[in-house]
């Protein structure tokens, strides 16, 4: 009854099973399933202890906990009920894979790996082994690997969404784009509205610059329901004329893609009647200084504002870069605070003749490819031992002793304030008083393009899609540069390809007289 949808009278009936014989272990359960079908997760855990209390060794109403505690957020106790009820019963439906899921949001990627290449030896073709392996080594950034195992696992289920999606996933990282392309589409047209699947065909379409697809469902990222509620409601704005509209713009994503959103703002702001923005706290100095013809707030207000519409800030671009060419040529279009700029000007000059140039090596946290985003700042040493240039420490991170390590060995110095970590203020300054930037695929390059400057950008051989799979500028920002990974993992040619064109853009600056 309740699979059928009549949750309210299975809720009934369990209830009056228990209240007759309250010792009815699947009756407990039953309602366990009841509760967690409704969305009541709390009332569902509740019953599945219960279920256990009676029956300890109860496999299934260990699972199903599990699946309780993993609805409540609560990934720690989801993995105990998982692994508890694998003790009692390895082969039970699904539990492989959730027992590998938590291992992997708890980040326990070794303990993942061993046990399910130790599982693989005894059930060599076992379908959620062999998927559950594939998606581990995913996670830990090892495509080809994953992809021997992906391939495996579609021998026994040619059409399963999951692993369609997946081996989409890690041939889009390992550069093969047309067949990542073939599989989102099988896993779509093997779940019609996979919303998995779409947001990863949407994301690999703008990698390719295709912009008039790409944006289409590009809009899939506002179902996601770690999405945080917003407090007030409007119509939304679906792209019709704005000369009348009073339009709240809000971010929605992280601080790289609300500057790089950004960009949509001037013409949007010269073409309504009135923009009300919505930003981050740490960008609303820099948005209310850089837009001064809009309302800039750092949360909605808790009344209601008076506006006809409102729309997320990266789903402008739907409406306002449909190609290639309608992204504008701009000098910059974020302004640093000017006082802050003459103070980091004082103190740059005083480091001495010579450019002066900011760099970032660390990129990310494991969970948004921090280890394909990262240099370790030794194999830096290349393009930081030219003589003549003094760099700049521009990482959010504090790695001290990694500038300490590399002093110590190599005599090179780089300079750091930590201000410039705790105030996004003191960073925009800074970074527009350098004459150049150099970093991986985090937050600063977005910052530097967006207020004018040269970015020189170490890229992943299959990057972010709003790095492009080809090219050597973003169409976001016309001051970029970017230098690519040959093929996966590799930065050593990209560390010698930086190197060699900052010995030459020494020269030409060292050349070009000053004012």
């Amino acid at each position: 009854m309740g699979e059928t949808g009549r949750l309210t009278e299975a809720q009934q009936y369990l209830r009056q099973a228990l209240a007759t014989r309250p010792s009815f272990v699947d009756a407990h359960s039953a309602l366990g399933n009841v509760f967690l079908l409704g969305g009541n997760s709390d009332a569902a855990k509740a019953c599945y202890g219960a279920a256990i209390i009676l029956d300890p060794v109860n496999a299934l109403a260990h699972s199903n906990l599990g699946l309780a505690y993993q609805a409540l957020g609560d990934h720690a106790g989801a993995l105990a009920a998982f692994e508890r009820a694998h003790e009692l019963a390895p082969g039970l439906s699904g539990l492989i894979r959730n027992l590998t899921i938590e291992r992997l949001i708890l980040e326990r990627y070794a303990q993942s790996e061993s046990h399910l290449r130790q599982l693989l030896t005894v059930q060599p073709d076992d379908f959620d082994v062999l998927l559950s392996l594939a998606f581990t080594l995913q996670k830990m950034h090892r495509p080809e690997e994953a992809l021997g195992y992906y391939q495996r696992a579609r021998l026994q289920k040619s059409a399963d969404p999951e692993l369609l999606n997946n081996l989409g996933i890690v041939l889009q990282d390992l550069g093969r784009l047309d067949e990542a392309m073939d599989c989102y589409d099988l896993a779509i047209a093997a779940k019609p509205g996979f919303e998995l699947a779409r947001w990863h065909r949407t994301l690999c379409r703008l990698l390719q610059h295709d912009f008039s697809s790409g944006w289409l469902d590009y809009d899939v990222r506002l179902q996601s329901k770690d999405r945080i509620h917003r407090p007030a409601a409007y119509p939304v704005w679906a792209g019709s004329d704005v000369s009348a509209l009073r339009l709240l713009v809000y971010g929605e994503q992280g601080l790289g893609d609300e500057i790089m959103f950004a960009s949509c703002l001037p013409e949007l702001i010269a073409s309504c009647r009135r923009c009300v923005i919505e930003c981050s706290e740490k960008l609303l100095p820099l948005f209310r200084r850089s837009f001064p013809a809009a309302e800039v707030h750092a949360t909605t207000p808790a009344e209601e504002l008076p506006v006809d519409a409102q729309i997320a800030m990266g789903s402008l671009p739907q409406y306002l870069r449909g190609k290639l060419g309608d992204f504008p040529h701009h000098e910059g279009y974020l302004l640093a605070d000017p006082a802050r700029r003459a103070a980091w000007r004082k103190r740059l000059d005083a480091l001495g003749a010579g450019p002066k140039i900011g760099v970032s090596w660390q990129g990310g946290t494991h969970k948004t490819r921090a280890a394909l985003r990262s240099i370790p700042l030794a194999q830096w040493t290349p393009l930081l031992e030219l003589e003549g240039l003094h760099f700049v420490d521009l990482q959010y991170t504090d790695c001290e002793g990694e500038i300490a390590a590399l002093a110590e060995k190599t005599g090179v110095r780089i300079y750091r304030w930590c201000e410039v970590r705790d105030d996004f203020e003191e960073t925009a300054a800074l970074v527009a008083e350098l004459d150049l930037v150099i970093s991986v695929c985090t937050t600063v390059i977005h910052l530097a393009g967006a207020l004018g400057k040269p970015v020189w950008i170490m890229t992943p051989f299959s990057p972010e899609w709003r790095y492009g799979f080809q090219g050597e500028t973003m169409p976001w920002y016309p001051s970029s540069h970017l230098f690519r990974q040959p093929a996966y993992g590799q930065w050593q040619p990209v560390i010698s390809d930086v190197a060699q064109s900052l010995s030459a853009w020494r020269e030409r600056y060292t050349n070009t007289p000053k004012p």
